[in-house]
């Protein structure tokens, strides 16, 4: 029998699902953390890898299929929180079969094998707003899909893949999309974590489309309370969207960060044509997950920045050029 203090965490070397296993190991639980990399170093780390409760394998889910069923039939989890994803946007692309071969083929792959399993356990299934598109309102949980760009494409395949299998009893899941997630810890190729670096660095920052598109930012912290709320009590099938409740441009978002860095917004931007396929706005409603949970964000952008801030001064001399690019793997 799977023991409820038991979680394994597919891709657990991403951002979002580092925040949640600093939680998890706070609460006491046994974490089984896979990667296709080895651990982060302690820069891009937000807890402590030698944890006792904590164990790690070096296993990729395009590659090493059998061996994560191996792991998973002999950890006996009760939750498997899926983070695994290629998730970069733009550069879907260029690459796009990379993002096909990851995202519906082994991640079905891998939930097809898992539901021929003797026990019992709940999946935690990390998708994307972006399966939603464009879209001028609050999005609730039940919009249908009219995804834009590869990406978004290759995440439908397995929300839908989990519903099937759910619905034909097979596999307990809830499926989670937040919006952007932002937060300490997080690569510099992302917007907040790059603006704060060109800031300091004193290097032009490339503003896509002018920075018009809006977004709906929220700290990965109060995406990590959340997302443990619904591991615990998410009814089965169900989607829930974390998000805040408060939207802003990537222009605005960048003078912000300049106004508290006390830089000029014109010496740091110079503007470049939008991305092909970008969303131009997109707002998660939330009130499904704040009825349910009586859970709501604690961190807000103000104070989130001034985090994010403290975090990229303390680290600078440690970063090195190869952190500042996405370098696409596999």
């Amino acid at each position: 029998m799977p023991t409820l203090k038991k979680i394994l965490v597919i891709g657990s070397n991403s951002f979002s699902s580092n925040s949640l296993i600093k939680l998890l190991l706070k609460k006491k639980y046994f974490v089984c953390g896979l990667s296709r990399s080895k651990l982060n170093e302690k820069k891009f780390l937000a807890f402590n890898s030698r944890h006792k409760n904590f164990s790690f394998k070096k296993l990729d889910i395009n590659k090493n299929h059998m061996s994560i069923m191996r792991t998973i039939k002999k950890f006996k989890p009760s939750y498997i929180v899926n983070f695994a994803s290629q998730s970069m946007v733009g550069q879907s692309w260029d690459n796009p079969l990379d993002w096909f071969y990851t995202n519906s083929f082994s991640t079905i792959k891998l939930y097809h094998e898992i539901s021929k399993l003797k026990f019992k356990l709940k999946i935690i299934h990390i998708s994307t707003p972006e399966v939603y598109g464009n879209i001028k309102k609050k999005t609730v949980e039940n919009t249908h899909y009219n995804p834009n760009t590869p990406y978004a494409v290759s995440r439908v395949t397995a929300d839908q893949f989990l519903k099937i299998l759910c619905d034909r009893k097979k596999i307990n899941y809830c499926l989670i999309r937040s919006s952007n997630v932002y937060g300490e810890y997080q690569r510099l190729y992302r917007i907040i974590p790059k603006t704060i670096y060109c800031i300091l660095k004193k290097k032009r920052l490339k503003l896509d489309g002018g920075g018009k598109s809006s977004r709906n930012f929220i700290h990965i912290d109060d995406v990590s309370d959340a997302t443990y709320e619904v591991m615990k009590k998410g009814k089965n099938g169900e989607i829930y969207h974390i998000s805040s409740d408060h939207v802003i441009s990537i222009k605005d978002l960048v003078r912000n960060i300049c106004k508290k860095m006390n830089y000029n917004f014109n010496q740091l931007v110079k503007f470049s044509p939008e991305r092909v396929g970008k969303d131009k706005f997109y707002s998660l409603s939330n009130k499904k997950i704040r009825k349910e949970f009586k859970w709501k964000p604690k961190i807000n952008l103000d104070e989130g920045l001034d985090k994010c801030i403290s975090w990229v001064k303390t680290n600078l001399n440690s970063f090195s050029k190869s952190d500042e690019k996405y370098q696409h793997k596999k």
